[in-house]
């Protein structure tokens, strides 16, 4: 499978997976525009403005600065990431545990219970 579908599967894997555990009311779509102005992967995720990386090869530094550049300002970025037959993790702002830069790392358990709290969609 070459690197650009991956991509696009595990986008695909990512909005059903947080459609289900978020109980939003609508799927989350790819952002297509995101190849000409750049931008997060997935719409419909507000307040959150997720990037999604689906590989075996770790590289949150780089996969942080590419969130915190496709999120406008007031939005919460987030790295949603998984490697082969592992959970998803997810990356946030360190500024929500008080910390001047940089990122947290959340287990799913931890990011859901989080997340319930900030989804500003209803409920389905």
């Amino acid at each position: 499978m070459n690197v650009r579908q991956k991509g696009a599967n595990g986008e695909l894997e990512a909005a059903k997976w947080l459609h289900k555990w978020l109980r939003l009311k609508e799927i989350p779509q790819r952002n297509l525009e995101q190849v000409r102005s750049g931008g997060h992967d997935l719409t419909g995720t507000a307040p959150f403005f997720i990037e999604v990386k689906r590989c075996q090869t770790i590289q949150k530094t780089k996969w942080w600065i590419q969130a915190q550049t496709s999120t406008p300002e007031g939005g919460c970025p987030v790295v949603m990431f998984r490697q082969n037959k592992k959970k998803w993790k997810f990356l946030l702002p360190a500024n929500l545990i008080g910390l001047d830069s940089g990122f947290i790392q959340l287990e799913v358990e931890e990011f859901l219970r989080w997340a319930d709290k900030h989804v500003q969609e209803p409920r389905s």
